[in-house]
This record gives structure tokens, sequence and C-alpha cells, in this order.
């Protein structure tokens, strides 16, 4: 995320009182998006601030539509279903031009080449946050490795969309962008 899209603390604020403005669905889907490790109802109702059988309820439709899986029966624990946002991903890719796929790689390009100098390294996973800051640095460091990480996720996922876009044209008989 480049820099001037980090968000300000007023921003974060007006986040959270829009979020409590919700309907209920909303939150819990909202709340839905952050689990990558197993939560239950409880703890799911708590962050959505809603009733425990709400929660419960609108987990169940997520588990109906694929967004979420359920881990665990007793108790119910649930968690995000990894492929369902993979796919909506490249749904969301499908519907881009080419020109708005070579637009975003451009600048995702750019932003890997900016971390690669500033870094002198081909990988994030190559550096050490340690050696490139002083002790009050190293977890901004980190958060410029964790986006550098996401950069190149993103780069990856935007060629082979590309390259399958390219190759279902090729085997069309129509002509590549």
């Amino acid at each position: 995320m480049p820099p001037d899209d980090v968000p300000t603390p007023g921003v974060a604020k007006e986040f959270a009182e829009a979020v409590s403005d919700a309907p209920a669905d909303e939150r819990v889907y909202r709340v839905a998006l952050e689990l990558h490790e197993p939560a239950r109802v409880a703890e799911v109702a708590e962050r959505a601030d809603c009733a425990p059988d709400t929660a419960r309820r609108h987990l169940q439709r997520f588990v109906d539509l694929g967004v979420l899986t359920r881990v665990t029966d007793e108790p119910a624990t649930y968690q995000r279903n990894e492929s369902y946002f993979e796919w909506r991903k490249r749904q969301r890719l499908a519907d881009c031009s080419m020109d708005e796929l070579r637009d975003r790689l451009e600048t995702l390009t750019d932003r890997e080449r900016t971390f690669r100098g500033r870094y002198k390294s081909d990988t994030p996973a190559a550096v050490d946050a340690l050696a490139h800051a002083d002790h009050d640095e190293v977890e901004a460091i980190r958060r410029d490795l964790s986006e550098w990480q996401t950069v190149r996720d993103r780069i990856e996922r935007l060629e082979t969309g590309r390259r399958h876009r390219t190759s279902d044209r090729s085997s069309s008989g129509s002509e590549t962008a």
C-alpha cells in the first residue's frame, strides 16, 4: 500500500463508527473477512457487536455461500474459506481490460523496483530488518517487507490472469492485445 494510502487515526474512528451503524449481517461479514484462524460464535458476536444467535445465523449463511468454512462442530468454529477469496480475486481480474491489467502491473512493478533498491535485495524474505534499521525503526521495516510481499503476490496474480487471458484469446483464434 503506498504511504499516502495509510489511514489516519481520524479515518479509523470514522470507519469504526460506520461499522457500528451497519446492519448485523454486514458487521458479521466484516468480522468473517478477518477470520484467518478458527473463531467461536461468541468471539464473532462480540467483535460484530451482536447477539450470539444472530452471529450464528449469519455465519451459517456465509458457510452456505462458501465465504467461510465450519472448522469444528462442538464448539462451532468458523474460518475464512481462502479458496473462495482466491476465486473472487480471479473473477475481479477477469473483469479488467488488458489495459487495466497492464496499468496495474506497471504500478506494482515500479513499487517492487523501489523496494528492491531500498533494501538492495531481490526478495523481502532475504532482508534482515535489524540490519536495515535502528531498534526504533524495525517495525516500519517489517511493514515495508510485508507490503513488498503483498506487491509480489499481486504481481504474480496479475501475471497469471494476463497469461490466462492471452492463452484464452489465442486458443479461440482471436488476436491478443
